[in-house]
């Protein structure tokens, strides 16, 4: 029997991800709002929503840690939404310091102790609560007895604000009316503050009426204007206005005299306000895992597949069974064509936007720079670029790792960017798109730079390299030196420790996707680094090749171009030479002897995969090509890593072969040439 309540836990733990995310959003709105002065009303309304939603859900599953941090968040945002309290930066803080708390707590999916975390944020909650002193407004009792409590505290501060506030009437088709209330109050929204939705007096067989309770600083003309073409009919009651005109009202000034026109209460709410079960969103969640066994089975049906082309082949060539060999080669074409749509409907599930992860990010950055005393701004390009699940969950600590040391290292601080001309308030640009079969995936900011001569004296320094080393190096290969082990720009380690600490890290993950990592830099104008990324791994079109009598697998998304070669000619070449394709030189490598076996070679002839990612280019030589086929990969375990091997694929009677990690394969075969260079 399945464990329901771990399936069900699981669901949670997803369900709660995505709230929190909402409300880390919604946070940096609110921050922002803060230093602006102004607080949007429905931004902080959605956080206290969305704080209620994680404290039931917590105690369901009886939760205990999210449920007390999520309640105790729940009722400072009540205060704040309702008015009784001030938000300050203090509070803000805090509010925050509890997001992240919660991020963490699911993050360890119900393990660990955060009692002490806890109650210290809960403590800091409590103190930092200042209460605000409310001025009383003599206001139409009937009009108050329809409001909840948080509509009669936004009716009240709408007053308070110099707002108008008007009841807009609309009616709608019967048929069609859902739609139409959504698109009339989504407009709406951009111009006046919508405190409730009351039930109309109104009523018809084929029509459907709302009553809308606005406060706004538009005029009542204009209401009707704007809304004129969104419902079958609007009419505007003033319910309330200010007797000083908003043009004569400074936005300090507070509590303009008002004018309460009374007798326009309503008795209950409707039915259209009260809240229902059903879901908006018909989105299902699905486990990765189950789309990698579906994709298991596609790869299996697509060796079928092949032997099917094989038996429809040799029909085909017997004169007696021809007609049935025909007859099959049709049909395998046609499996051939739903297989293919199979798989890229099972591969379009798969795919995420990337702006999924970039959006992630704001809270991070925005804990991190209030921490540093700097000001960022990010802008985010390429968030509808789609990559594997998989993919952009791996990508999320290279990202994070980039991201901290360009806060730390490269932007500056304020007064220095004023003094060298710049603006006050650094900026870090997160930029996705595709690039053939790879997602191009770039972190630019406008900070320092990188000084590549202090670069080659920190790793002299540090003792990672000979300084007879560094000075061969060109300006590209001394960059490449931040991604080795323990290698430093700082002296001393921050909270957040300079550019290069954890980019080995970096590095490691990357190369793990089957990616490259390259970086461009100007001294004292920013750095860019660039992720190049394949779409996907769960399915790929692989080349079948043969080396010394062993196959393996070429993933197709890195192949290029394939020559054919003279075995003599680069029998000598061996595991260190380069070779020319198309008038440009390149590393090349035979594919036996990278994996430290002999070569043996069949014939005259050889073949040549020119392969690469980015600007970099391998020519890897083998024996022959036996096919080309899709392969799934399975990632071997980290004790049986090798290098320039990527994964395995089962090939059912044929056994299981090695998969290439060309990526892996390049980055050795530079790194033996410039050991064999430095010796």
């Amino acid at each position: 029997m399945r464990d329901i309540k771990g399936e069900r836990f699981k669901e949670f733990l997803a369900e709660a991800e995505d709230i929190l995310n909402s409300m880390g959003k919604g946070l940096l709105k609110l921050g922002k709002g803060v230093k602006a002065g102004i607080i949007d009303p429905a931004v902080l309304n959605s956080i206290f929503r969305s704080a209620h939603t994680l404290k039931g859900m917590s105690g369901v599953f009886e939760f205990k840690d999210m449920g007390s941090l999520s309640h105790s968040l729940e009722d400072t945002l009540d205060l704040l939404r309702m008015g009784r309290i001030a938000l300050t930066d203090d509070i803000l803080d805090c509010i925050m310091g509890a997001h992240e708390l919660l991020v963490k707590i699911i993050s360890a999916k119900g393990l660990g102790d955060f009692s002490d975390e806890i109650e210290n944020v809960k403590q800091a909650l409590s103190r930092n609560q200042v209460k605000k002193s409310k001025p009383r407004e003599q206001i139409d009792k009937e009009i108050l007895s329809v409001l909840t409590e948080y509509e009669e505290h936004r009716f009240r501060e709408c007053l308070r604000s110099g707002k108008n506030i008007f009841i807009v009437n609309v009616k709608f088709p019967i048929t069609s009316f859902d739609k139409g209330y959504v698109a009339l109050t989504e407009a709406l929204k951009t111009e006046a503050e919508l405190i409730a939705t009351l039930p109309s007096t109104r009523s018809s067989h084929e029509m459907l009426f709302f009553d809308i309770l606005v406060g706004t600083k538009r005029d009542k003309e204009f209401i009707v204007v704007f809304l004129k073409d969104l419902a079958t009919e609007v009419e505007i009651r003033v319910l309330a206005e200010p007797l000083v005109k908003q043009s004569s009202v400074s936005a300090g000034r507070a509590e303009p005299a008002l004018e309460v026109i009374k007798g326009h209460g309503h008795g209950k709410l409707s039915d259209a306000s009260k809240e229902t079960l059903r879901r908006v969103s018909n989105t299902v969640r699905v486990n990765i895992n189950k789309l990698d066994n579906i994709m298991n089975i596609i790869s299996e049906l697509g060796l079928l597949k092949t032997g099917i082309s094989d038996l429809s082949s040799r029909l085909k060539s017997e004169r007696e069974y021809s007609a049935y060999g025909i007859e099959l080669s049709r049909s395998e074409k046609y499996l051939e064509r739903k297989l293919n749509e199979l798989r890229d409907s099972v591969l379009d599930v798969r795919m995420v936007p990337i702006g999924q992860l970039f959006g992630r990010f704001d809270t991070f950055i925005n804990k991190l720079s209030r921490e540093a005393g700097k000001e960022i701004r990010v802008i985010t390009h390429g968030d509808e670029t789609e990559l594997d699940k998989l993919i952009v969950e791996e990508l999320a600590d290279p990202l994070m790792h980039i991201i901290r040391n360009v806060l730390d290292h490269a932007i500056e601080a304020p007064a220095a960017r004023e003094a060298m001309g710049k603006p006050r308030a650094g900026t870090i640009t997160l930029s996705a798109y595709q690039k053939g079969n790879h997602v191009i995936v770039e972190v630019k900011d406008d900070g320092a730079g990188i000084d590549v001569e202090l670069i080659r004296e920190k790793a002299v320094e540090k003792g990672l390299v000979t300084r007879e080393y560094v000075k061969g190096l060109s300006r590209q290969d001394t960059l490449e030196l931040l991604f080795l082990p323990g290698f430093s720009t700082r002296d001393v380690v921050s909270e957040t420790s300079g550019r290069g600490v954890g980019m080995d890290v970096v590095k490691e993950n990357i190369t793990r996707l089957s990616g490259i990592i390259d970086i461009e830099t100007v001294k004292g104008r920013g750095t860019r680094f660039l992720l190049t990324i394949p779409i996907t791994l769960a399915i790929i079109q692989a080349l079948i090749v043969e080396d010394s009598s062993r196959r393996y697998a070429v993933p197709l998304n890195s192949v290029l171009e394939i020559i054919e070669l003279n075995s003599k000619a680069v029998e000598p070449a061996g595991h260190h030479d380069y070779i020319t394709v198309n008038e440009r030189s390149m590393p090349s490598v035979r594919l036996s002897r990278f994996f430290g076996r002999e070569a043996s070679s069949r014939g005259d002839v050889c073949y040549g995969i020119v392969a690469g990612l980015a600007e970099h280019r391998l020519c890897i030589i083998v024996d022959q090509f036996i096919e080309e086929l899709e392969v799934v990969i399975k990632p071997l375990p980290r004790v049986l890593k090798v290098p320039g091997i990527a994964g395995a694929t089962d090939m059912r009677e044929k056994g299981t072969i090695l998969v290439l990690d060309v990526t892996g394969i390049l980055e050795q075969v530079l790194k033996d040439r410039k050991t064999l260079a430095r010796a």
